[in-house]
């Protein structure tokens, strides 16, 4: 048990601080952009936090985000959706618009790469299970194998690099995987839904305790999905 603690910890400040590095960039031009307003009105971070997710700054960082975990990020795309779209619901097809978008991007960009296994696997939580239950996935079901990774715990990116080897038409496949990653879109949009109207006012209160318990929650996952793939 206390192992198990303690890689919790490490590995939760790996991601928090990870995800904390991506984010910085977009929230910076956010911030100069917008900086004589904030200073004005002064907003608290939940204020903030709203104010970024409905920018521009946002809807690239989504595209971006889409696209990276296409080909080396570690984090899903669902994981940043999940916490804009209670700040923003009613704009469920414009995260679906970038979220296309960028994982059309990093998919092209994965499979011309083509990174060999050996790099891989040095990416955060990528193992060599993973890439071997891939390539035993369109072995036997050929571009369909796609339709295994929204609730595998296998990266995206797996798929994508391990493509090319397998001699796919690069448009189809393209088309196939975002069919695919947008099927575990809908289910979290449809969860995210169901309980927005219990939890909603909570989270415009505590925006900062949601992020924390959502890294948390998804730094358990990622070391769940480890012990069974390393």
């Amino acid at each position: 048990m206390g192992n198990y603690i303690v890689d919790l910890v490490l590995n939760y400040i790996f991601i928090f601080g990870s995800i904390a590095l991506f984010f910085a960039p977009f929230v910076l031009v956010f911030y100069f952009r917008n900086q004589k307003i904030i200073r004005e009105v002064k907003p608290h971070f939940n204020q903030f936090a709203e104010r970024f997710f409905t920018s521009k700054e946002s809807n690239v960082l989504i595209v971006v985000w889409a696209a990276a975990e296409a080909f080396i990020w570690f984090v899903l795309p669902e994981f940043l959706l999940f916490l804009i779209i209670f700040l923003k619901v009613r704009k469920k097809f414009d995260l679906l618009k970038y979220d296309l978008i960028g994982t059309a991007i990093g998919t092209t960009i994965a499979i011309l790469w083509h990174a060999p296994a050996s790099f891989l696997i040095t990416l955060p939580y990528v193992y060599q299970g993973m890439i071997e239950k891939v390539q035993g996935w369109f072995t036997d079901w050929g571009i369909w194998g796609l339709f295994f990774q929204p609730f595998s715990g296998v990266p995206f990116k797996v798929f994508n690099h391990t493509a090319y080897d397998f001699g796919f038409f690069i448009p189809f496949f393209i088309i196939i995987a975002v069919i695919a990653r947008m099927i575990r879109y809908f289910v979290a949009y449809e969860i995210t839904k169901a309980i927005y109207p219990f939890i909603h006012k909570f989270v415009q209160k505590n925006y900062a305790i949601l992020f924390a318990v959502a890294v948390l929650v998804f730094t358990m996952l990622l070391m769940r999905i480890s012990q069974i793939y390393n």
